[in-house]
């Protein structure tokens, strides 16, 4: 277990920046065929998952202000693979020519990006699915496009409540059973549920 957790570390933090498109038709082409996209509301700890997994505190640009990313930040894993950071939606606090356009590069990306292999969409578990949230869902799924979710910051909640949350995001799954693959529970602070998304982009990588 030790040598495999130690393979896992040497696989994602072996990364670094590609940069930051607004649209996915400026990502350069590349000899990379797999690409794992990170999605959710804002503030949810997108960049906070992507530092966790990578083990590299600042790879990712962490902030306090929600709706801060907005373009497409794309960052190579290993010369393997691609994680894509993409802006957050359902901020209210930006111009709604902002949000509309932010909207557009987001479902662009997911529905025309033929070198994305899976999206994991980002649930705060302080705070549930949201409407907002289940419309990805839908758009995701009609776009065929496979999907895991993230309940994040499940430090700040109690077991109960943890448990109430999957359950519920669970059987909401149902109405996504051909392209709903896991869920995962996570906290960055103390790398809680980190291991098993590691194994879980490690293990879709290597198929070919």
């Amino acid at each position: 277990m030790a040598s495999s957790n130690k393979n896992l570390n040497n696989f994602f933090c072996s990364n670094k920046f590609l940069g930051s498109y607004i649209s996915y038709k400026d990502i350069p082409e590349s000899i990379i065929e797999k690409e794992y996209c990170f999605i959710g509301r804002s503030n949810v700890g997108k960049s906070s998952l992507i530092n966790s997994i990578t083990k590299t505190k600042k790879l990712a640009k962490t902030s306090k202000t929600p709706g801060r990313t907005q373009a497409i930040n794309v960052f190579e894993i290993s010369k393997k693979i691609n994680f894509i950071d993409l802006p957050g939606y359902g901020f209210a606090k930006v111009s709604k020519v902002m949000r509309d356009n932010l909207m557009n590069l987001i479902e662009e990306y997911i529905e025309n990006r033929e070198k994305l292999n899976h999206v994991f969409i980002l649930i705060d578990s302080k705070v549930g699915l949201k409407n907002s949230d289940i419309d990805m869902l839908d758009f995701i799924n009609n776009c065929s496009k496979e999907f895991s979710i993230i309940l994040t910051k499940i430090d700040k909640i109690s077991k109960n409540q943890i448990n109430f949350q999957k359950k519920s995001i669970l059987s909401l799954m149902k109405n996504y059973n051909k392209t709903f693959d896991s869920i995962y529970l996570s906290e960055t602070k103390k790398n809680n549920g980190i291991i098993e998304i590691q194994k879980k982009i490690y293990e879709i990588s290597q198929k070919k």
